[in-house]
């Protein structure tokens, strides 16, 4: 009777043992493929604990937690602006607090509707090269197939909330215009170890070899900044010579100020890298916030500008010119914070 008791105590603490291995497995396939190709990597970029240390003034006989050392962190008060105008993290308000009546009118850039044509498993499988490319890759759940299908107003790229429903890279035709291509995630997935370490070599040969991919997009969780597997990636996209530009994905879940020292952060981390793109921008796919920036950003890329973005430029000095008037109202006419003695 007492054996029958302690079965599932035991069937438990075997469950809490086997766990933390297939877990770690699950998330050292990259890494180990990085350590394979360390003595060709390209230059080993900041951690976030570094840019912490060089961001925030710390005394010689203070010692700090990563999480206090982020609370002290200053954000910069431009892209704070930026953030108010675009709508994007959250933000509290007091319950009396004086509310803008007024937004930012931002002039819509719409890209053609895409249609899927091709998937490719193994390097042989890549189609034809007849468009430009611009891919998109990051971890696993990121929200690399909801920020396409967003981006072009359709549901080709499946969604889904198990992180690794992308298993091959999949090529969406945007109206023979240009191609967005889907790759696979890096990191934790919801699939075999064979297939995860086939991805790897798979990416890199994409990367590497395709002559009219024109830029990567690096997707990163704003919750988390850059982390060690897109770190590697990073390397690897370092070594193969190819151009990318980071954004930042799930804005709506962070606060404005934390977003704003997040996004501070990843611009430090990333200054040194010889093929990052300087920009670093921010979008939320939910609240549909941030994606005209980065569909300006694919236009000029595959040198579509002038086909799409006619007039667009006047319209949006327009649209900037009057909300800033209507902020300027408001600050004047806001009511001094009264101080306590």
């Amino acid at each position: 009777m007492a054996s029958i008791r302690c079965r599932p105590l035991v069937l438990s603490i075997l469950r809490t043992a086997i766990r933390p291995a297939t877990t770690a497995t699950a998330t050292t396939t990259m890494r180990h493929y990085s350590e394979k190709h360390r003595q060709h990597s390209g230059p080993e970029f900041a951690t976030t604990v570094d840019s912490l240390k060089q961001a925030v003034r710390v005394g010689k006989d203070e010692e700090l937690s990563n999480r206090q050392l982020f609370s002290r962190l200053k954000p910069d008060a431009k892209t704070l602006d930026t953030l108010d105008m675009l709508q994007l993290g959250t933000e509290k308000r007091g319950r009396f607090e004086r509310r803008k009546w007024f937004r930012y009118n931002e002039p819509d850039v719409k890209l053609p509707h895409i249609n899927f044509f091709a998937g490719a498993l193994t390097a042989e499988s890549f189609p034809a090269e007849t468009l430009p490319e611009i891919g998109f890759v990051g971890r696993s759940n990121v929200g690399k197939s909801t920020l396409v299908n967003m981006l072009c107003g359709s549901s080709a790229a499946r969604v889904s909330e198990r992180p690794g429903l992308t298993q091959q890279i999949n090529f969406y035709t945007a109206d023979n215009d240009f191609h967005l291509v889907d790759m696979p995630g890096y990191g934790f997935a919801y699939a075999k170890e064979e297939q995860k370490q086939a991805w790897v070599p798979l990416i890199e040969s994409y990367v590497r070899d395709r002559k009219r991919l024109k830029r990567v997009m690096l997707l990163l969780d704003a919750r988390h900044g850059i982390k060690t597997n897109d770190r590697e990636f990073m390397a690897l996209l370092e070594r193969t010579g190819t151009k990318y530009q980071v954004v930042m994905t799930k804005c709506d879940l962070v606060s404005r100020i934390d977003l704003a020292k997040r996004h501070l952060l990843v611009v430090q981390e990333t200054q040194k890298a010889r093929n990052c793109i300087p920009r670093v921008l921010m979008v939320s796919a939910k609240n549909e916030r941030g994606l005209n920036e980065l569909r300006k950003e694919i236009l000029h890329t595959c040198g579509l500008g002038k086909k799409y973005l006619a007039m667009h430029k006047k319209k949006e000095v327009i649209a900037r010119t009057e909300y800033m008037e209507q902020l300027d109202i408001f600050k004047e006419t806001a009511r001094p914070k009264k101080r306590r003695q």
